[in-house]
């Protein structure tokens, strides 16, 4: 089982972001908040991720993920659009569903093992169906919720 931070400060319901550039500044900004890192210390790592191919997992969802120095554990926000945008999807479905993750620097296998297990949540359409219908962020936690993670 992974710790890993997700709360309500983290959570951004109906946004109104239009541009992957826009999210990726709100993500920012969110985790900036609960972890103590610069917002532009977090886009910058998020950013250059973005350069080296979409995070677009499609069916709607984008997993925008990097490894921050100065943390001690994994951070996880969740943004639900309002209105579906293009973020160089690999599929054809624009992104209404971001939950982005930013990991300690050193933890290459827990990255990988919380990539897959948020792809492996994301990937079920009643999950999927729940996040887009979600009104408040405790519903948005229980979608989330794994035998792997445990929210601190």
């Amino acid at each position: 089982m992974i710790n890993i931070k997700l709360d309500d400060s983290q959570i951004s319901i109906n946004d109104d972001c239009r541009t992957k550039k826009s999210i990726l500044q709100r993500l920012s900004l969110l985790l900036s908040k609960s972890s103590g890192i610069s917002t532009d210390e977090i886009f910058a790592g998020l950013y250059e991720r973005e350069k080296l191919g979409s995070t677009s997992v499609g069916n709607g969802v984008a997993i925008p993920h990097a490894r921050i120095k100065g943390i001690n554990h994994p951070f996880v926000s969740v943004i639900i659009l309002d209105n579906p945008i293009d973020f160089d999807n690999i599929d054809s479905l624009d992104v209404d569903i971001v939950v982005c993750l930013i990991v300690p620097t050193e933890e290459t296998e827990n990255h990988l093992t919380l990539l897959a297990c948020l792809s492996e949540i994301l990937d079920k359409i009643s999950n999927r169906k729940k996040l887009r219908s979600a009104r408040n962020s405790e519903e948005i936690l229980n979608c989330l919720e794994s035998t792997d993670l445990i929210f601190i």
